[in-house]
């Protein structure tokens, strides 16, 4: 019998202080009984190997972002790294079509599961710790959720325990399921400091439900050079369809990585620290113009824009939003980009010692994203430091007054942390 795996990426950028939640279920009596694998040695990988996963995950997020697109008119955001690392984490017990497909979709065809996961792992893991030392809040969390029956496999643990440092939980899925369910959403939660409530909502998970797999980030992010709260002033906002929005404008005349093409504006904002940065790509304003420039976006010509960056004095204006997304099911958009065999006949059999068959019944996905004056956060943020108060010469406009794409990005590696559209601000 074909049994029940479950995946979700949870994705929350917040403001709260604190540490993330140690793996431990906390309440003796909760139904999940929480055990730790034992800390593997590392995954040692080249840099080829780095650079064709960082390749393929940047294609992946793209990809995904047109599917995605395709499928609302509104606002929307995800993270791509957090969907990329699950799908790796379900790479190792793959065979067959279903790991050719995983390989594919990752644009990691040639490397074998272990280095495909050991590759993403360390592009995280060198990323996170960048980031952190630049007083800068970066973390992720990956968690299998096994029945109490189950018994995983010695090497699919020790590829992703090397890779991501998984939490591995027995949970009571035919005894309580509803029990199970609340303490997933509740480690959730913690791993992202709140802001993701409710993943899994109550009878989603039942008593066939074999395996679940979590990857959870949370983000704090401060601009190198924060916005003026003071120059923020309510303007039009106007959508490709329907009428024009007052919006909450953030303005900054200062010197800016930029770039301009045919139909499109580029500009990039650093955050603190200069690892990570997000790139507005500001298409040409008109009907159907952010559908187009969504389709024809591919990871080459991304690459090109922002090769043709070069600093420049820019009279920036950008409207403060808040974002929260989450899909009905991920199944359609990860099907068309060439995963349809993890939901329908399926080779998962090297998840478990048993080497029981696993079939992929749900992929779910919350999201919530605010980006102010201070940064990108989930709520208000305390004052810090003001831009310059020097003067700089007027050079181009960027003006997204009307919708616009943006991605969240390593600067280092390429790889998409976080990638959206803003439709109505």
């Amino acid at each position: 019998m074909r049994r029940r795996l479950w995946l979700s990426a949870p994705l929350a950028a917040a403001l709260a202080a604190g540490m993330l939640a140690g793996c431990s279920s906390g309440d003796s009596a909760a139904p999940v009984a929480n055990t730790m694998v034992q800390n593997a040695a590392g995954i040692t990988v080249t840099a080829a190997a780095l650079r064709q996963a960082e390749t393929g995950s940047e294609d992946f997020g793209l990809a995904l972002l047109r599917k995605l697109g395709d499928g609302t008119d509104g606002n929307l955001v995800f993270s791509p790294q957090t969907l990329v690392d699950l799908l790796a984490m379900i790479l190792p017990g793959a065979g067959g079509q279903t790991a050719a497909g995983l390989s594919d979709a990752l644009g990691t065809a040639g490397l074998d599961a272990r280095t495909t996961a050991g590759a993403l792992g360390k592009i995280d893991a060198t990323a996170r710790a960048d980031w952190n030392s630049n007083a800068n809040t970066l973390e992720e969390s990956s968690d299998v959720w096994a029945a109490t029956d189950v018994k995983l496999a010695k090497d699919y643990l020790a590829t992703l325990d090397g890779a991501f440092g998984v939490g591995v939980h027995q949970t009571d899925f035919q005894g309580d399921p509803n029990g199970a369910t609340q303490a997933i959403d509740d480690l959730v939660a913690q791993e992202t400091h709140g802001y993701i409530t409710n993943l899994f909502s109550k009878g989603s998970l039942d008593s066939t439900t074999r395996i679940v797999l979590t990857d959870a980030v949370y983000l704090n992010a401060a601009w190198a050079d924060k916005f003026d709260p003071d120059k923020t002033m309510s303007a039009t906002f106007q959508p490709e369809s329907g009428p024009k929005r007052q919006v909450a404008m953030m303005s900054s005349n200062d010197e800016f990585e930029y770039a301009s093409g045919s139909g499109w504006q580029l500009v990039e904002l650093p955050y603190a620290g200069g690892r990570l940065a997000m790139d507005v790509l500001l298409p040409a304003q008109g009907a159907g113009s952010l559908k187009g420039f969504r389709d024809s976006l591919s990871t080459a010509q991304l690459n090109t824009m922002l090769a043709s960056m070069t600093k420049q004095p820019v009279q920036l204006s950008l409207p403060k939003f808040t974002t929260d997304y989450s899909p009905d099911d991920l199944k359609k958009s990860l099907s068309a980009l060439g995963l349809h065999r993890l939901f329908d006949g399926a080779d998962l059999t090297g998840m478990t010692a048993d080497g029981e068959n696993l079939q992929v019944t749900s992929v779910v996905e919350k999201a919530h994203i605010e980006v102010a004056e201070n940064g990108t956060i989930a709520a208000a943020a305390a004052g810090g430091a003001m831009a310059s108060s020097a003067r700089v010469p007027v050079g181009v406009t960027f003006d997204a007054d009307h919708p616009f794409l943006y991605v969240i990005r390593d600067v280092s590696t390429g790889q998409l942390v976080f990638a959206g559209q803003t439709t109505s601000a």
